[in-house]
């Protein structure tokens, strides 16, 4: 699944032209063959992105993987309160994915532990 919506806005358009393109018989066995090889090697990519995602979000402990949004806003709301000089680059938590969250109260949890 393609989570960055540039890349898939790009993707819709590099589609629709190379449909268009085959319409026309712009392309030779060659290019098609060529074309084959790229989208090939673009969704490999994309699947190691997706798996080095996965691989982050299991670095999360299992508390806070099994919380739900408005737990994680929660305790990321508790921990500010108590932290006030905390400084996070990102505060804007209602705007990020429930993985997001989680790491991010990985994060804040973790800054926690390190500072007792």
């Amino acid at each position: 699944m393609i989570k960055d919506e540039n890349l898939r806005t790009y993707e819709a358009l590099t589609h629709e032209a190379a449909m268009d393109a085959a319409e026309r018989r712009e392309l030779t066995p060659e290019q098609r063959a060529g074309s084959r090889r790229l989208l090939a090697y673009a969704h490999a990519q994309l699947a190691e992105l997706e798996r080095a995602d996965a691989r982050r979000v299991r670095c999360v402990r299992p508390a806070i993987q099994a919380m739900q949004r408005p737990s994680l806003l929660e305790r990321l709301a508790e921990i500010f309160r108590a932290q006030p000089r905390v400084v996070f680059a990102h505060r804007d938590f209602e705007r990020l994915s429930d993985d997001d969250l989680r790491s991010a109260l990985e994060d804040a949890e973790s800054m926690i532990e390190r500072m007792a």
